[in-house]
């Protein structure tokens, strides 16, 4: 049995600085920033990924292995814990020397069965820009896009598979088709195994086009992760402006019961939740990293999921620890070279549990 379970896209994440994109000569700043959707996520082919990389120059690039669920999967699996942990998704060759999900994922003990990989076509490829304190991203999906078909051609086993889970963990695909076939498998799972509990990060790209199918997902998550233009974008932003009403107007909107909304905000963490048909919130403040100290912010959001999920995996409904290393797991990505992240992860989880007993 596994105790949590990824479903998402695998990409190549390439990541650019902003100290990078400051260096460039005003016109090809104005053309990065033409191709860019600020501070959302752009979907490209790769004929338009390649010009980017020409234009900034391979050099510029960071590139790691990753995707959102995948993200918080590699880092609780690189907590040297007993949580086991499995991966759903479509893996293709990055055409990165040394980069393979595979390998890594069985280096990680992270259970890869069904992970389809793909011969013919390429993973996806995710360009993060930094830019004054915002991310955007531009992606081109590659074999993400059968991942559909995967699901269909193998519903039986991997509905199987999701049942013997604690928490499913999943994250956005840019395709039409995956949602339907993902949120099927999503119901019918919760329907065979009720205490199953559903975590949710759907990204701009599900909120900016909501479904049927997405909604639908969204109304069965137990966890829904939101940083501040996903969340406006869920509560569509009009007035009354504050937190509480927009998640009452997101609550009675779409249905949610025992969701909890995450809002991961600049400076503080709110978690927002239904009883008695009243909006409870919980806040938790955040220490602010200043903009020069921040080495690599893209993934943060999910290494707080990943500190999150950790929490819950190992004591339950515990909130306030859960957000506590939820924001340890965060600050560290931040500042954190990308090289030493994961034993860093590690090292924070090991003193949190020493001085947590009963975690």
């Amino acid at each position: 049995m596994l105790d949590i379970i990824g479903i998402g896209a695998l990409n190549l994440d390439m990541t650019v600085t902003n100290e990078k994109i400051n260096s460039l000569p005003p016109d090809e700043v104005r053309e990065v920033e033409r191709i860019l959707e600020y501070g959302a996520e752009r979907p490209m082919d790769p004929d338009e990924i390649n010009n980017i990389i020409k234009l900034l120059g391979p050099d510029s690039f960071r590139a790691v292995l990753g995707g959102s669920a995948f993200n918080t999967i590699h880092a609780i699996a690189a907590l040297n814990s007993d949580i086991k942990a499995g991966y759903v998704g479509v893996a293709g060759p990055t055409n990165n020397s040394g980069l393979s999900f595979i390998e890594l994922m069985q280096e990680l003990s992270i259970d890869e069965k069904y992970v389809s990989v793909s011969s013919d076509q390429s993973s996806g490829l995710c360009i993060c820009i930094n830019r004054d304190g915002v991310r955007s991203f531009l992606l081109y999906p590659g074999c993400n896009n059968k991942m559909a078909d995967f699901l269909q051609k193998n519903y039986q086993d991997i509905l199987l598979y999701l049942t013997k889970a604690r928490i499913l963990h999943l994250t956005p695909f840019v395709d039409d088709k995956t949602p339907i076939i993902l949120a099927r498998i999503i119901q019918a799972a919760k329907r065979k195994n009720p205490v199953i509990q559903i975590s949710c990060d759907p990204g701009y790209s599900w909120l900016k086009n909501l479904t049927p199918a997405i909604i639908s997902i969204l109304k069965i998550a137990d966890f829904l992760f939101l940083n501040r233009i996903e969340y406006n974008l869920l509560g569509d932003g009009r007035p009354p402006a504050s937190d509480s009403e927009m998640a009452d107007r997101i609550f009675t909107r779409y249905g949610l019961q025992k969701t909890q909304l995450i809002l991961k905000d600049e400076s503080e963490i709110k978690i927002y939740g239904r009883s008695n048909q009243q909006i409870v919130e919980q806040r938790f403040a955040i220490k602010v990293i200043s903009n020069e100290q921040i080495s690599d912010s893209t993934g943060a959001g999910d290494s707080f999921a990943a500190g999150f999920l950790t929490v819950q995996l190992l004591k339950g409904i515990a909130m306030p620890d859960a957000v506590e290393l939820g924001m340890r797991f965060m600050r560290a990505k931040l500042i954190t070279p990308p090289e030493k992240l994961y034993p860093e992860l590690a090292g924070i989880f090991a003193r949190y549990r020493c001085q947590t007993p009963d975690l």
